[in-house]
């Protein structure tokens, strides 16, 4: 499968892009907002890598997961990182989407943003999808400033929500509602 945008494509991933998973995963700068990731007292969220291949083949036979690596275009075609559609209920029409640009030299140029705008636009046109909802660290001012420019409604926060780096966080929830129903 392979969605293309102006800069960055979402292609299916495989089992040789673990490792990149893993370092993103295990990487504190990438994580230190998330609630995965490095977890408060210094362990990490994949401890081995039969952890992070143990994840990725329950996405790869779920029917209610959709998981895509963000790929840049230009100047050469490689994995910046990982997006997705998750716990998809398929009779209210819902999903979760969940990002990370594990990659710090290309953050805060846009990709984040281009990739959530294409996976809604799948979610939605491709789906069928009536709502999509996500969360994210109220803190991290970059995430919120992406969903909000993306189209996603504030709908809530929920007040210390995660612990990290010795202390709470609360979590903003956001949702984007298809808009384009019944105008087909």
């Amino acid at each position: 499968m392979f969605i293309k945008g102006k800069n960055i494509s979402l292609e299916a991933i495989n089992d040789r892009f673990l490792g990149h998973i893993q370092e993103w995963g295990n990487n504190g700068e990438i994580t230190k907002t998330m609630t995965t990731g490095m977890k408060p007292n210094g362990g990490v969220l994949y401890s081995s890598w039969d952890s992070v291949e143990e994840e990725f083949e329950r996405y790869k036979k779920s029917k209610n997961d959709v998981i895509f690596g963000i790929f840049l275009l230009e100047p050469e075609h490689c994995l910046i990182g990982i997006t997705g559609l998750y716990n998809i209920q398929w009779v209210p029409r819902n999903a979760e989407l969940r990002i990370i640009i594990g990659e710090e030299d290309v953050l805060g140029k846009g990709y984040g943003t281009e990739a959530v705008l294409l996976l809604v636009e799948y979610g939605f046109d491709k789906l069928n999808l009536h709502r999509i909802y996500l969360g994210c660290n109220a803190s991290d001012e970059r995430a919120n400033k992406c969903y909000l420019k993306s189209g996603f409604v504030l709908e809530g926060t929920f007040r210390d929500n995660s612990f990290r780096n010795g202390r709470y966080y609360d979590a903003n929830r956001y949702a984007i509602i298809n808009k384009k129903e019944g105008k087909k």
